[in-house]
């Protein structure tokens, strides 16, 4: 159980992480183009970036307890549930759109990840 509990506090921080990096760099950001110098100062100084950045170092300490616990052959599989929160995240807090084309692939991730990591 602590296995599969470290394992889903992975996928969600992997997913709060790409969320404040998105918000830290996704808005009122000057043109990369013409000035990647100030893109780049703005956003190492962007709370949103600093937080996902953090968050990924949490992240770091909590997949390196799960596979101390989990089979990489069950831990791997597991971490592609990212993929799912990312797209729920895109949805419902950064109201992105998302076609039912990504919705059908989200959910061939979910069941391929049940059938790999589900143990008779």
């Amino acid at each position: 159980m602590l296995m599969f509990a470290l394992l889903m506090a992975s996928v969600l921080s992997d997913v709060a992480g790409q969320v404040c990096l998105k918000i830290g760099v996704g808005h009122d950001q000057p043109d990369t183009q013409k000035n990647i110098a100030a893109f780049a100062w703005q956003t190492l100084r962007s709370p949103w970036v600093i937080t996902g950045l953090l968050i990924y170092v949490v992240e770091f300490i909590v997949w390196f307890a799960a596979l101390s616990l989990a089979p990489l052959s069950v831990a791997f599989p597991f971490a592609a549930l990212s993929y799912c929160g990312v797209v729920i995240a895109s949805r419902y807090v950064l109201h992105e759109h998302v076609s039912a084309r990504r919705w059908v692939g989200t959910v061939a991730i979910a069941a391929g990840v049940a059938l790999v990591c589900w143990q008779p």
